[in-house]
C-alpha cells in the first residue's frame, strides 16, 4: 500500500529503532508521545487488521508492524553483534550467546524462521525468509570482525558504515597482491623476532610474537591514510613491538638495532644518559607503495606507558598549525596501546578528552590496541570493570573494530575502513587486535606460573605467519617452494645485517659529533641575549593592543585597564609604573611584532587566574563574541594562540611539551592555575621535560608558569614545589627562575623566545606581586638592559655587616622589614635564576661587600622545601673560607603550608624576627622550647 510521506519518514531505518519501544508502549498502555505517532501506530494496527489472519506460509509478512520487528532485529545485531564475533584466538570458554540477539527475546517465535519478512534494505531483495535475514546479519556482525558504532550520536557515520559492510556481509575480498604483501610483512615481523630471540638469548625486547599482525596493520594504515591525503604521521607506542615497528615500518637499519643489543658504550661518545632500546624514537622519510614521500616519527616513550599519547597529539597539532588550514588530513596521529594500559591509565581519558577541544583537536586519532588479553600477569577480570579494554571509546563516540589477529585479511579490511573514517569524519577510531603473547611480559619471564591453561593453548598454536602462509598455499595463491624460499632469503638478509652491526657504532648519531662539553653548554646557557626594545616600538605595539574596535563591547573595568596599560607604555599625559600584567603583555606583543609565534595554554589562561592578563576580551552584549588584542598588531605578525585548557595537568602538560618539540620557533607556555597543580603533571616533568634531552636528544623550549608564593592560602595554593625542579636540574638541562620584577619577566620571556639553543624554562610566577606597589618597573627598564640572573641590593649599604640571599617574592617582605628596622648595614641579594646559577655574578656581588661578618639564606618555604638544599652548598662555596651560610626558614613540614591564615602570619613574622634579631622570641627559641627541629642550620 502507498504510505504518506510522514509515515515514510518515521519508518526510515534510522528512526525505526527509536519508534519500536514507543510502539510497544502504545500496544501495552494505549499511549503515544504525540498525535502524529498515535495516528501512525493506529494506521499500523488498521493495516494488520485489513490483512487478516494470513495462514499461508509462503506469503510475505509485509505489514508496517513486521518492518518494525525486523528493524528491531537488525538494530540488535548492529548494536550487539560484536559480542558474538569470532575475535579471540585464545578463547578457552567458547562463545556464549548473548540475550539481546536471542530471537525469542526479540519477539520472534521458533516457527517463524521460514516465513518471509521485509528486509528493510539490508539485502538486495525486498523480502526474504527470517532465517536468511538472520544468517545475513550473523555473517555481517558476528564473523571475524566485531564492530561497535551504534549510539555514537553521529547518524551520518552510522549510515556510512552500514553502506560499506552490510551489502557485502563484511566479507573480505582482497587482491592477490595485497595477500602477498601481507605475507611478506608477516614474514618480516615474525622472523625478525625469532632472529633476535636466537641471537640475543634472554635479553628483553618485548616481543611482538602472537601479535605480528600489528605490522601489516600499521603498514596498511599508513598506506591508506597517505592515499587519502596523509603526508606526516606521528606514532606513539609503549614497549611491545617497538623494535619491530622501528625495523619494518620506519625502516631503521637492522644492523643499528642489533648493535644496540651489544651495548657497546664508549667514553665521551654521548654526552647524555641514553636510554634502553625499546624506549627510543626514530624519524624516517619513506616512500609509499605508490611512490609518495611521507614522513613518519616514532616518538620516544618511557616506561610510563600511555604518557606519550598527549605528547604525540601536541606534536601533531603543532605541525597542523604550521601548515595552516585543511592540514588535518595531512598530519595524522597514530597511538598504539596495550590493552591493560588503555583501560587502566587515566592519561588515556585525559588525552581523548582533547579530541574536540578548539585548543587541542587534531582531526582524529587512529588507536591501535595490541590486545594480549593480559597486563604483565594480571587477567582482564582483575584489571578492568568493562567488557572491552576499548570501552572508553564509547564516551567519545569513536567506532571500534575488534579483529582477530589470526585473520590478517579481516584485520586489513577493518584497517582500511578505519583510515577512511578518520579522513572522512575527522574523529577518533579504534582497531582492537585480539592476540596473545608468545612469551611472558618479557622474554625471561615464565607466564605459565600465573596463566597455565592459556599458555598450554598458546604453545600448541602455529604462528600467525604460518597459518596465513598455509592458507594461501592451500588456495593456490602462493607456491609452497616460493614461500619457503622467501623466508630463507629474509633470514640470510638478517644474518648479513647482523654481521654489519659492528660498523653501526661508527655511524654519526646524536651526541657523537660536535656535542658541546658541560662547560660549553653552561656557557651557552649563561650567554647574554639582547632583549631590549626601543621606546618607539613599545609605544607602537602598546597602542595597537590598547585600542579596541568600537563594535566590541568590553567590560567598563577592562576599558580602564587598557587605558592604564597604555599610560604605562608612555601613551598619554600620565606615565604610570609598569606592573606585571603589562610587562608580560608587552613581552608577548614585541615578540609577535617581530614575527615570533606564541602559544599559551592553561586553566583560565585567557583571563588569567588572578585576573591580570585579559588576553581575550569577551563582548558584553553579543553572546560568544570576543576580541584578542595580541592577534591584531599587524598583518605580518607572528601567530598568537591562547586557550583555556580543560581541567587536566598530566595530559595538558604533555600536549604542550609535544607541541614545543615540533614548533621550535614558537614560545610555548603551559600555565598552572596554581603552581601546586603541577603535581598532577609530575610524570611529564620527570620523564620528558627534565630528562628527554639526555635520554633521547629531544630539545624543547617549553615554558612553565607556576604561580608560587606564601600568602596564607593554604597547602594547595602556596608552593609550586620549587625544590623538585631544582632536584631535577643537572647537566644544563633547563632554566629554573624566580623573578621579582616586571622588567625581569619581560626580558626573561624575550630571552626564552630569542635564544638559539632550546631549553625548558620553569618560572615561579607570582601571585602577590601582580599588584604589589613595589613590584613595578619603568619603560627604561624594558627598553634597556636584559635579564639579570642575580640582582644586587637596590639600595646597597656603604658597608655591609650582613648579606642576605633570597629568591622570589619574599624579597619585598624583607626589604620592608629592613626599612622598618633601620638596618643600614644589611645587603639583600636576589637570586633570580636558581639554575643554572650564575656563580660568577654572585661572586662579584659578594666581593663588593668584602668584610661582612654574617651571611644568611632566607626563604619563606619550610626548610625541607624550597631552594635551600640546592642553593646553600653552592652559595657557601662563594663565601669567605670558614664563614657559615645560615638558613632561616619555616620549620620542616610534611605539608607545604599551613591552612590557618593566623598561623601563616605568625610563621612569617617568626622568620622576619629571626633575621632582624628583635627582642621577641625568635625561631630558634621557639624550636628549642617546643623540642622540634630547629628552623635554621649551619
Amino acid at each position: 500500500m502507498d504510505r504518506p510521506a510522514r509515515d515514510q519518514f518515521f519508518l526510515s531505518p534510522l528512526n525505526l529503532s527509536y519508534l519500536d519501544p514507543l510502539y510497544q508502549e502504545y500496544k501495552e498502555k494505549g499511549e503515544a508521545a504525540s498525535v502524529n505517532l498515535r495516528e501512525l501506530f493506529e494506521s499500523i494496527d488498521r493495516e494488520e487488521v485489513s490483512q487478516g489472519e494470513t495462514s499461508a506460509q509462503s506469503e510475505p509478512a509485509t505489514s508496517l508492524h513486521q518492518e518494525l520487528r525486523i528493524m528491531r532485529l537488525i538494530n540488535a545485531y548492529r548494536t550487539f553483534g560484536h559480542l558474538e564475533a569470532k575475535i579471540n584466538p585464545i578463547n578457552l570458554k567458547g562463545m556464549e550467546p548473548v540475550k539481546p540477539l536471542n530471537l525469542n527475546y526479540l519477539g520472534f517465535a521458533d516457527d517463524e524462521m521460514h516465513l518471509s519478512f521485509p528486509t528493510c534494505g539490508l539485502m538486495p531483495q525486498e523480502t526474504a525468509p527470517l532465517k536468511e535475514i538472520v544468517a545475513w546479519l550473523r555473517d555481517t556482525y558476528c564473523g571475524q570482525i566485531g564492530i561497535e558504532y551504534m549510539g555514537t550520536e553521529n547518524l551520518e557515520l552510522e549510515e556510512w558504515i552500514q553502506q560499506r559492510i552490510e551489502p557485502s556481509r563484511f566479507k573480505v575480498q582482497l587482491p592477490l597482491e595485497t595477500k602477498k604483501r601481507i605475507l611478506e610483512l608477516l614474514n618480516h615481523s615474525e622472523l625478525f623476532e625469532k632472529f633476535l630471540h636466537t641471537k640475543f638469548v634472554g635479553q628483553k625486547r618485548f616481543s611482538l610474537e602472537g601479535g605480528e599482525t600489528l605490522i601489516p596493520i600499521i603498514a596498511t594504515l599508513i598506506e591508506s591514510l597517505a592515499k587519502a591525503g596523509g603526508e606526516e604521521f606521528v606514532i606513539g607506542m609503549a614497549h611491545r613491538g617497538r623494535l619491530n615497528v622501528l625495523a619494518n615500518i620506519l625502516r631503521k637499519l637492522r644492523s643499528d638495532i642489533f648493535n644496540e643489543f651489544e651495548d657497546r658504550w664508549l667514553p665521551n661518545s654521548f654526552q647524555g644518559s641514553g636510554d634502553v632500546k625499546y624506549h627510543k624514537g626514530f624519524y624516517a622519510s619513506v616512500k609509499t607503495e605508490e611512490g609518495k614521500e611521507i614522513a613518519i616519527t616514532l616518538t620516544p616513550n618511557p616506561s610510563h606507558l600511555e604518557s606519550v599519547n598527549a605528547v604525540v597529539e601536541g606534536q601533531v597539532r603543532a605541525r597542523q598549525d604550521a601548515l595552516g588550514k585543511s592540514s588535518e588530513d595531512k598530519v595524522v596521529p597514530i597511538l598504539v596501546h596495550g590493552d591493560a594500559a588503555l583501560s587502566g591509565q587515566g592519561i588515556v581519558y585525559e588525552t581523548l578528552q582533547m579530541c574536540g577541544l578548539e585548543g587541542y583537536k587534531t582531526g582524529g586519532t587512529v588507536h591501535v590496541v595490541i590486545n594480549n588479553q593480559i597486563g604483565f600477569t594480571t587477567l582482564p577480570k582483575d584489571s578492568r570493570s568493562t567488557i572491552y579494554c576499548t570501552d572508553i571509546a564509547k564516551t567519545f563516540g569513536a567506532p571500534v573494530f575488534h579483529v582477530n589477529a589470526e585473520d590478517p585479511e579481516a584485520c586489513i579490511f577493518a584497517t582500511e575502513l578505519a583510515s577512511l573514517i578518520r579522513q572522512t569524519f575527522h574523529i577518533d577510531v579504534f582497531i582492537d587486535i585480539n592476540c596473545y603473547r608468545k612469551y611472558g611480559h618479557n622474554e625471561s619471564d615464565e607466564p605459565a606460573y600465573t596463566q597455565p591453561l592459556e599458555y598450554q593453548l598458546i604453545r600448541s598454536k602455529k604462528s600467525i605467519r604460518e597459518l596465513f602462509r598455509d592458507q594461501l598455499i592451500s588456495h593456490g595463491f602462493v607456491e609452497k617452494e616460493v614461500a619457503l624460499k622467501l623466508e630463507e632469503e629474509f633470514h640470510h638478509l638478517l644474518q648479513e645485517e647482523m654481521d654489519l652491526r659492528s660498523e653501526a657504532i661508527h655511524r654519526p648519531r646524536h651526541g657523537s659529533l660536535n656535542e658541546p662539553t658541560f662547560d660549553e653548554a653552561r656557557e651557552e646557557m649563561l650567554k647574554p641575549v639582547k632583549t631590549d626594545v626601543s621606546l618607539e616600538v613599545i609605544r607602537k605595539v602598546a597602542e595597537k593592543i590598547g585600542r579596541v574596535p568600537p563594535n566590541v563591547n568590553i567590560h567598563p573595568k577592562l576599558a580602564t585597564l587598557l587605558e592604564e596599560r597604555m599610560s604605562m607604555a608612555g601613551i598619554g599625559k600620565e606615565v604610570r609604573p609598569i606592573d606585571w600584567g603589562c610587562a608580560e603583555t608587552l613581552a608577548f606583543a614585541t615578540l609577535l611584532n617581530e614575527g615570533r609565534s606564541i602559544r599559551i595554554v592553561g586553566q583560565d589562561s585567557c583571563r588569567g587566574t588572578f585576573s591580570h592578563r585579559h588576553g581575550v576580551l569577551v563582548d558584553q552584549k553579543e553572546h560568544g563574541a570576543s576580541y584578542t588584542p595580541l592577534k591584531n598588531i599587524h598583518t605580518e605578525q607572528g601567530a598568537f594562540h591562547i586557550y583555556n585548557s580543560f581541567l587536566s595537568e598530566y595530559a595538558a602538560l604533555g600536549f604542550e611539551y609535544g607541541y614545543s618539540l615540533a614548533a621550535k620557533d614558537t614560545l610555548v607556555i603551559w600555565e598552572a592555575q596554581f603552581g601546586d597543580f603541577a603535581n598532577g603533571g609530575q610524570v611529564v616533568t620527570d620523564q620528558y621535560i627534565a630528562s628527554s634531552e639526555q635520554k633521547w636528544g629531544q630539545q624543547s623550549a617549553l615554558t612553565l608558569f607556576l604561580p608560587h608564593g606564601y600568602e596564607g592560602q593554604g597547602p594547595e595554593h602556596s608552593s609550586a614545589r620549587l625544590e623538585r625542579f631544582l632536584q631535577l636540574s643537572a647537566e644544563n638541562n633547563m632554566y629554573v627562575v624566580n623573578p621579582t620584577t616586571p622588567a625581569q619577566m619581560f626580558h626573561l620571556l624575550r630571552r626564552q623566545a630569542l635564544r638559539k639553543t632550546p631549553k625548558p624554562l620553569i618560572v615561579m610566577t607570582p601571585k602577590g606581586l601582580l599588584r604589589h606597589p613595589q613590584a613595578v618597573s619603568t619603560l627604561e627598564d624594558l627598553s634597556k638592559g636584559m635579564f639579570q640572573e642575580v640582582l644586587d641590593d637596590m639600595n646597597p649599604p656603604e658597608k655591609a655587616d650582613q648579606i642576605v640571599f633570597v629568591s622570589g617574592r619574599f624579597y619585598y617582605d624583607l626589604a620592608e622589614e629592613r626599612k622598618k628596622a633601620g638596618s643600614s648595614h644589611m645587603a639583600i641579594i636576589r637570586i633570580e635564576q636558581l639554575y643554572p646559577l650564575h656563580a660568577e655574578k654572585v661572586a662579584a656581588i659578594v666581593e663588593r661587600y668584602k668584610g661582612f661578618k654574617e651571611a644568611f639564606f632566607v626563604q619563606e618555604e619550610p626548610s625541607n622545601m624550597g631552594p635551600a638544599d640546592y642553593i646553600i652548598p653552592r652559595l657557601q662555596s662563594l663565601l669567605p673560607e670558614g664563614m657559615p651560610l645560615r638558613l632561616i626558614a619555616r620549620e620542616r613540614s610534611a605539608a607545604t603550608a599551613t591552612g590557618s591564615h593566623t598561623l601563616h602570619k605568625k610563621q612569617h613574622q617568626h622568620i622576619v624576627n629571626a633575621l632582624f634579631k628583635e627582642a621577641k622570641p625568635n625561631l630558634f627559641d621557639i624550636a628549642r622550647s617546643s623540642g622540634k627541629e630547629p628552623l635554621s642550620h649551619k
